[in-house]
């Protein structure tokens, strides 16, 4: 599910707002229904109405089933993010490789975000990609919310290849547990070998050591984030976090349970540190490793 607010959100005569105004256009003109009604369309349409230029507000959200997507999406307009695009999970793999949600599952799912949009009348929900014929892949899903050229969705979509054997509704459950969890605003990051395919410090393929072996090193972003982690569990105050993992559940234990229960979804150790987005960056730039945001 993407989500971000509406234009009236917006600082008058911003870009962000004049491509959130081309994207309220463009979403009348795909449903040609009254407002409260829930209207469908493809990816294509979607990416022509934002456009080529970078989004920087949009939150990506992960739902377990129709029940988990109507309740994101409610969260995400109590948030003041009301123009809502809802994407059957399963239209991120390739065709054959995860099986697209079922005529019964789709129909449940259209009828509990049609009660959204009727209970919520002035926000603007779309149904993207609800046929087979429609599934596009992670990484197309993803780049349209990046700058053109961009290589963060083909890295994603190798992560989760590697990490989840390329079971998108498998990382959609995985992420889910996350982003229940975590603060509000806060930004989910991936690193390690799992994004670019090898460890940095020995060169050790991902799962060199047979399958499952290797973690999945998550980073979050946010002071509210890094606020959940006891005041003696930090490297440097206020900028890095000790890892929070199974033999170190102390340092955060309020999200431990999340963490285990992401943990296994994976069916693999995952950690989960606090940053500063620029020391991320820093270390990023420093060590020659890419992360990938999972939210947006």
């Amino acid at each position: 599910m993407v989500a971000r607010p509406s234009p009236a959100q917006e600082t008058a005569g911003s870009p962000l707002a004049a491509l959130l105004g081309s994207l309220r256009e463009e979403v009348a003109r795909v449903r040609r229904v009254p407002p409260g009604t829930l209207a469908s369309g493809t990816l294509e349409e979607l990416a022509s109405a934002i456009g080529p230029d970078e989004v920087t507000d949009a939150k990506v959200t992960y739902a377990d089933g129709p029940e988990g997507v109507e309740a994101a999406i409610e969260r995400a307009i109590a948030a003041g993010l009301d123009e809502v695009a809802v994407l059957p999970v399963a239209v991120a793999a390739d065709p054959g490789e995860t099986p697209f949600p079922s005529p019964a599952t789709i129909d449940e799912l259209r009828e509990r975000v049609s009660a959204v949009c009727a209970r919520h009348p002035d926000a603007e929900v779309i149904l993207v990609g609800s046929k087979p014929a429609d599934a596009p892949r992670l990484a197309e899903v993803l780049g349209i919310l990046r700058p053109a050229g961009s290589e963060e969705p083909e890295l994603l979509d190798a992560a989760v290849a590697r990490a989840f054997g390329g079971d998108a509704a498998r990382f959609g459950r995985f992420m889910a547990h996350l982003q229940e969890a975590v603060p509000h605003g806060t930004r989910i990051a991936l690193r390690g070998s799992v994004v670019q395919g090898e460890s940095y410090r020995t060169g050790e393929p991902f799962d060199g050591r047979g399958p499952g072996t290797s973690d999945l090193d998550l980073v979050l972003l946010g002071d509210e984030a890094m606020a959940l982690w006891h005041p003696d569990a930090f490297y440097i105050p206020a900028v890095n976090t000790f890892p929070l993992y199974d033999e170190q559940r102390w340092v955060a234990p309020s999200l431990d349970p999340a963490r285990s229960a992401a943990q296994d979804v994976a069916g693999r150790p995952v950690s989960i540190q606090a940053m500063a987005r620029w020391f991320l960056d820093l270390r990023s730039g420093l060590q020659g490793t890419p992360y990938v945001l999972l939210d947006g």
